[in-house]
């Protein structure tokens, strides 16, 4: 390696101040930690250091051939034009192509060869070299560039690499390099020192707004902004929105405003010539903008740029554990991106840097984006895990631990696509992969879409899987606004590529060809069955087959969500359908409050004949119904296709299932009258007298969560279970909760607390039990006490009754506990009221020797 050229080419990057020292602690410690700020060249330059120094240690005997510690580099790079632009400019430091000491690896393309020393590559390249060979034979440092922006990629690659130094490759080095982050906890998990480059950045005067950026104004704000930097600062703009869409808006709107400027938009799905062109130094004499997303954030070095234009926004994609989707959505960017994008205007020269913010509002920004193994789809990640050999994900050297429940969640639709087995360990995160699983473990794609290509079986299948697979995996050229038929978009794939006149259908015609080189097929433009589409989509998303439930557009799918297609689109006259592409709206329902509705993006339909189907009993309660449902079943998930009674259901099961209903609805299964409720206090009364008994909870909420222990007794009458509410109604529950109490306890509850107490009348009257209130009741009309010259009691004499004495219109009088003194005075004013309302009966002025009297009694 030609170090003069190392040194005139490079050697003014404040990174080559640290190279030194960076290749002394990696003979020291096998891991290690750099940081250097944006434009420091650490990207660029220290892999050709790092590599310098493994050949002069080689050279001077302090690394031996085993130890493979003269092997490749290989540098990760988040994103696609990172890895190319880095790979080109290390090459150009070299006097070299690409390909040759320096290649690059990304998705579907590559440039290396057999002299190829350090290869820079996207995360799940490096994931997928794991996962062949554990060893990585061959390879002798690994480093991960922008580990800041902790994609999931990257946090799976480093803990297989970990887990591969841990246990078959000491000699292994690992890297981390970042501008932005906490660097203090991952040297602590990887026990490696920390070596920071102090950099270069020119003064950037930052310029906030008046107020923050309206989310649906983004392209009109941006523009209007961008136009203030162009007029009155000088030299190129780098602007950075959330998305595609807003910078084709933008771009509109600059054009008619800025004729003088030269336009560029950066965003991943653009041709790799494009971005080229985006990123180029400008011409003599010209002022480019360049329109971008995040993509522009690190390691791409845009030439010229002294102007940043930030929204302060980002396309973030969120997985929805509970359905198990995930969609973009536009959020507010953490204060580690604002300083990334910031520091973009200060590589050259003093820059500016515009934030569509308010300085106030920049303290309510997150300090560091979250690692998105927090809140992503993990399915790609636990097949790749089991690929690489290890069936509990949990026990990997994570630098940040994923969620177990996304982790179940993944296990779970892997084994539904059969590319893992049940583990014996009934608490493992993950079974074994399947022969199946290893398939499409090998595929560069979402573990659905590997299912859909490997399950084909013939050529011309295995070529409708291939252009399937790459319009899914990529921005829909007809839009979203457009019919969701799947099967059009790929007729017109087909007719553009017999016409070789491919135009925006281009990448996805890319994807297509190279996935049929995995698969070793021809291309195929026959005309398309759409049935054969669905087909296809079925086995990718099975819980997304979709049945018509009326003739306006609305759909039950297989996982029992709901789902609407505008009846204009063609696809809402089919019957049966299954969906490609869709979003549920969480701030809706179905009409049957059931579920959730979703938009439909791409379908297709489907033959339910052709689709796996269930057939199962199902023996459950039916809360509209009121009654047992006993069906035999035809089901595609929760999609009933027929369905016949069944006549001699299993009577536990149909016990059961009772039973467990009568734990939710009970209060409305069962006659609950004022004689049971009468029961059950009179019961709790003693209870609470009584401890020491220790008399059975009868309380409406403890007998329906405990049905399962007394109401099975009672289902079946005369060979005939009771399975319908008009049935359950009919039993005596005043007869079946006083046959819970033992024999002895009937006994004693009766004579502790009596239903009822004769009083001097003649009359049995029913004695209130209140819990909580002070005494018993006992509601009597005064003329039957005459003659009674105590208060009754109930708990052998213990308590005395609360008297509730009535007019002999049975409207209460007067409420005592101390019968003697009520008779001693309160009654001879109450006898005079009486008197005067009732004025034919008999009102003694001695009541203890008068008789009693149940109705009228003549003076």
């Amino acid at each position: 390696m030609n170090l003069d050229r190392i040194e005139q080419q490079a050697g003014h990057l404040p990174a080559y101040q640290i190279a030194d020292s960076v290749n002394e602690a990696l003979m020291e410690s096998a891991n290690l930690v750099i940081t250097a700020p944006p434009g420091a060249g650490k990207s660029t330059l220290l892999p050709l250091t790092i590599l310098r120094g493994m050949s002069d240690q080689a050279l001077e005997g302090f690394i031996h051939d085993h130890l493979k510690s003269q092997g490749k580099i290989l540098m990760l790079e988040p994103r696609r034009l990172a890895a190319r632009q880095i790979a080109e400019r290390m090459a150009q430091i070299l006097g070299e192509p690409v390909g040759k000491t320096i290649g690059y690896r990304v998705r579907f393309e590559s440039k290396v060869s057999d002299d190829t020393r350090i290869e820079v590559l996207t995360e799940g390249i490096l994931t997928r070299m794991l996962v062949n060979d554990a060893t990585l034979e061959g390879v002798s440092c690994l480093i991960f560039d922008e580990f800041h922006e902790r994609s999931i990629n990257s946090d799976l690659a480093l803990a297989l690499a970990r887990q591969t130094q841990e246990i078959i490759r000491p000699d292994l080095k690992l890297i981390i390099m970042s501008a932005t982050i906490d660097a203090s906890i991952i040297c602590q998990a990887l026990q490696a020192p920390l070596i920071e480059s102090k950099g270069k950045m020119f003064p950037i005067e930052t310029v906030y707004a008046d107020h923050d950026i309206d989310r649906y104004q983004v392209a009109q704000e941006m523009a209007a902004t961008i136009c203030q930097a162009f007029r009155n600062q000088e030299g190129d703009i780098l602007a950075f929105l959330p998305g595609q869409g807003e910078i084709m808006k933008c771009e509109e709107l600059l054009r008619s405003v800025l004729p003088s400027a030269t336009l560029y938009p950066l965003y991943g799905n653009l041709s790799p010539e494009k971005q080229r062109l985006a990123i180029a130094p400008s011409k003599p004499g010209e002022r480019k903008i360049v329109l971008a997303t995040p993509i522009a954030e690190t390691s791409l070095t845009i030439e010229g740029v002294r102007i940043v234009v930030d929204s302060g926004l980002c396309r973030k994609l969120v997985y929805d554990a509970r359905t198990g989707l995930s969609h973009l959505e536009t959020v507010r960017i953490s204060q580690d991106m604002a300083t990334q994008r910031r520091g973009r205007a200060g590589r050259i020269t003093s820059g500016v840097c515009y934030r569509l913010w308010t300085q106030t509002s920049e303290h309510l920004m997150p300090e560091q984006r979250l690692p998105e193994i927090l809140d992503a789809d993990l399915s790609s990640m636990v097949l790749d895990i089991a690929a690489f050999g290890e069936n509990k994900p949990e026990l990997l050297p994570w630098l940040t631990l994923p969620p177990k429940g996304n982790l179940v969640l993944a296990q779970q639709l892997l084994m539904s696509l059969n590319a893992l087995t049940p583990d014996h360990d009934v608490h493992a995160l993950s079974g074994s992969i399947t022969e199946e699983g290893s398939r499409m473990a090998q595929l560069p794609c979402h573990p659905r879409i590997a299912k859909m290509m490997i399950s084909s079986d013939s050529p011309a299948i295995q070529a409708l899987a291939c252009d399937i697979a790459a319009l899914l995996e990529e921005k829909d050229p007809m839009g979203e606004n457009e019919d969701s038929d799947m099967t059009l978009r790929l007729s017109i794939l087909r007719s553009a590529r017999c016409k070789k006149n491919l135009g925006r259908w281009n990448r996805i015609a890319q994807i297509a060809q190279e996935y049929r080189k995995m698969l070793r097929i021809r291309e195929d433009n026959e005309p398309i069955d759409a049935e054969e589409v669905g087909h296809l989509i079925a086995l990718a998303y099975p819980e997304r087959i979709a049945h018509a439930t009326d003739h306006a557009g609305n759909f039950k799918m297989s996982n029992g969500n709901t789902i609407f297609i505008d009846p204009c689109d063609s696809m809402a006259a089919n019957e049966w359908l299954a969906i490609a592409s869709l979003n549920l709206d969480s701030t809706s329902s179905s009409s049957s409050g059931q579920g959730r509705k979703g938009r439909v993006f791409l379908s297709a339909p489907v033959n339910w004949k052709n689709l796996p189907a269930q057939t199962c009993e199902n023996i459950s309660w039916d809360s509209k119904a009121l009654a047992v449902k006993m069906q035999q079943e035809t089901r595609i998930g929760a999609l009933i296709i027929d369905s016949k009674p069944i006549q001699n259901a299993n009577r536990e099961t149909v016990s059961n299932i009772i039973c467990e209903a009568a734990r939710k609805d009970g209060l409305s299964m069962f006659d609950w009258n004022e004689s049971v409720h009468r029961l059950q206090q009179r019961v709790a009364q003693v209870a609470e007298w009584h401890p020491e008994l220790e008399i059975p909870d009868l309380s409406t909420e403890h007998l329906l969560t405990t049905a399962q222990a007394w109401l099975p007794f009672y289902l079946e009458e005369g060979g005939k279970m009771k399975t319908s509410v008009t049935e359950l109604k009919k039993l005596n529950l005043c007869e079946i909760l006083w046959n819970i109490l033992p024999y002895e306890l009937q006994q004693e509850i009766d004579r502790l607390a009596p239903t009822h107490i004769r009083v001097p009348s003649g009359s049995n009257i029913r004695i209130d039990y209140r819990l909580g209130a002070e005494a018993p009741v006992l509601s009597v009309r005064l003329q039957e006490c005459f003659g009674m010259t105590s208060t009754p009691t109930v708990d052998a004499g213990r308590q005395p009754l609360l008297l509730e004495l009535l007019s002999p219109g049975f409207k209460p009088v007067q409420l005592t506990q101390d019968l003697a003194s009520f008779w001693q005075g309160t009654y001879f004013e109450v006898r005079k009221e009486l008197k005067r309302r009732y004025p034919k009966h008999f009102w003694p002025e001695n009541p203890l020797e008068s008789q009693a009297v149940r109705g009228v009694k003549r003076w």
